[in-house]
């Protein structure tokens, strides 16, 4: 009888766990936010805090939770139609807004245009330039350099490397972004000119945020707004965003 007991136990928890909802944490290697190592393991700032979140969450709810590196486009055009998928660090944009739940920003900065110091542009020709495929701002990039003259790339930081080697003339992004990636590509600021601010007019991002994607299981939902109003989350978000804005406003100044 005991025997048939511990039997029904281990039946009733794997059902249990079976029926569990799991949530799929997905971002891109985008330095300095977050990266990607060689064993798609995610490292920086975001995936601590998202950790952290999670942990938050689980304690409120019952669900399993797995942290997975993709390039971006395959998140834009997979994951984001997936139920319980979490997107880390993606620009909510006017456009975007009606297609994700979104809980929390951790992130917002200018756009700025950039080119290499000292290198000349080509004469009588159109600017190329370098973005990553499916990013918030590529329509008003193809809008100010024309579509022809933009050259897709797999992340934000191949694209700026695009820039680096002499592929493309120009790259768009924030103070503190391109010092990141910058850094990761062995690379310093001091090898790049900022020009005008950019103009993203009707596709301006409002930072970037973590977002739940549509449908995704209401306990699941509900466990991490919930874990967003617990003090160590919250201070944790606080001390992540002040950071970044104390980083960008050292770089503005001494730039």
């Amino acid at each position: 009888m005991k025997h048939c007991f511990l039997i029904y136990c281990c039946l009733f928890a794997c059902i249990a766990m079976a029926e569990s909802p799991r949530l799929s944490v997905v971002f891109e290697h985008n330095p300095p936010f977050q990266t990607i190592d060689a064993e798609n393991k995610g490292h920086g700032p975001i995936i601590d805090f998202a950790e952290l979140l999670v942990a938050s969450a689980k304690s409120n709810s019952e669900f399993e939770a797995e942290f997975n590196g993709k390039p971006w486009a395959r998140i834009m055009e997979v994951d984001a139609y997936q139920p319980n998928t979490l997107i880390l660090s993606i620009s909510k944009t006017p456009q975007r807004e009606p297609h994700f739940t979104w809980l929390t920003q951790v992130y917002t900065g200018q756009q700025y245009i950039w080119k290499v110091k000292g290198r000349d542009d080509p004469e009588n020709q159109p600017l190329q330039v370098a973005v990553e495929r499916n990013a918030h701002k590529m329509m008003s990039i193809k809008h100010h350099f024309g579509e022809e003259n933009v050259l897709k790339s797999l992340n934000s930081a191949q694209a700026l490397h695009a820039l680096l080697r002499g592929r493309v003339d120009r790259f768009v992004g924030t103070v503190f972004a391109v010092s990141g990636k910058l850094k990761s590509l062995g690379h310093n600021m001091n090898e790049l000119q900022r020009l005008a601010k950019f103009d993203d007019s009707g596709f301006a991002s409002q930072g970037l945020s973590f977002a739940l994607t549509l449908d995704s299981d209401e306990h699941i939902e509900a466990a991490l707004r919930k874990a967003l109003k617990d003090p160590k989350v919250e201070q944790a978000r606080a001390k992540l965003q002040q950071q970044f804005e104390a980083s960008e406003r050292q770089l503005m100044a001494g730039y």
